[in-house]
């Protein structure tokens, strides 16, 4: 697998069309891992406005500009120029502002420390292993006010349909996106343990993206990497936001779904780790 690096996402990252991008921000705010967000959000502090929220390792910031849109202040922290790039393009398009920062989240200015109610991650912590995988957890607490709350989505390792597809990409050399290590509910819970973050709870999106999964492993997108490349970009050739409908939620959503999200609470009085 290719060593994760500021240019190997920088390769990765493509601008979309205008269209693309506003459908892209419509299409998430129906998903049901953003409805458990906000939820979980509007219980504790009642609104968004006034929030100061920042999305680790962003990529477009797809989550923070959602967070905009309610009213939240938000931050955009990436190592990624193109990533960067391309995160100012889709907020602009869709109408909100951000604070954009270059910058590795394993080395954090001081001054991004214990300054935000709201840190998350989609698709980061998954690219680290060893120490550096604790650590990156870590950061989203570091950055979070005492009580804050963190959002952590990561790949989830009993997803039928992801691994089947990561291991034919891998076996046929059509793995695009750098080492990645998914995690289990279980190894979540065991990282708020050595964080010693006491309020912790994990949740899943819905189980049917996985049928992205399985569509991928279509033979004959895997034996052309173009195709490969064209499906993991894919959108409708319509971009009809009114076509959208809210995703429907399964009781297996929680342990079998492609992305699990780690909710967790920075103490108010930090114990020394």
């Amino acid at each position: 697998m290719s060593q994760n690096t500021p240019q190997l996402w920088d390769h990765l990252w493509k601008i979309n069309t205008p269209e693309e991008d506003l459908y892209r921000l419509a299409q998430e705010e129906y998903s049901v891992r953003w409805r458990k967000i906000k939820d979980r959000i509007e219980c504790n502090y009642g609104s968004f406005p006034g929030l100061k929220v920042i999305e680790i390792g962003a990529g477009t910031g797809t989550y923070a500009a959602l967070m905009a849109r309610q009213g939240a202040e938000v931050t955009i922290l990436d190592y990624s120029e193109r990533a960067l790039d391309k995160a100012k393009i889709f907020f602009e398009r869709n109408q909100v502002k951000a604070n954009f920062i270059l910058q590795d989240a394993l080395n954090l200015p001081s001054e991004l420390l214990g300054t935000f109610d709201v840190s998350m991650s989609f698709g980061l912590t998954e690219h680290f292993l060893g120490e550096q995988r604790l650590a990156i957890n870590r950061a989203h607490f570091d950055v979070l006010k005492p009580g804050g709350l963190t959002f952590i989505s990561v790949p989830n390792k009993y997803n039928p349909p992801y691994r089947l597809y990561k291991f034919v990409a891998q076996l046929t050399g059509k793995w695009l996106v750098g080492e990645e290590y998914p995690y289990s509910r279980s190894e979540l819970f065991v990282i708020c343990r050595k964080l010693n973050i006491a309020e912790n709870q994990v949740f899943g999106e819905s189980l049917k993206q996985s049928n992205y999964f399985l569509d991928l492993l279509n033979p004959w997108r895997l034996t052309n990497k173009f195709l490969l490349k064209r499906k993991m970009a894919e959108t409708p050739t319509r971009f009809d936001v009114s076509a959208l409908k809210p995703e429907q939620a399964t009781f297996l959503d929680d342990y079998v779904s492609y992305a699990l999200v780690l909710y967790a609470r920075k103490p108010v009085v930090v114990k020394e780790q």
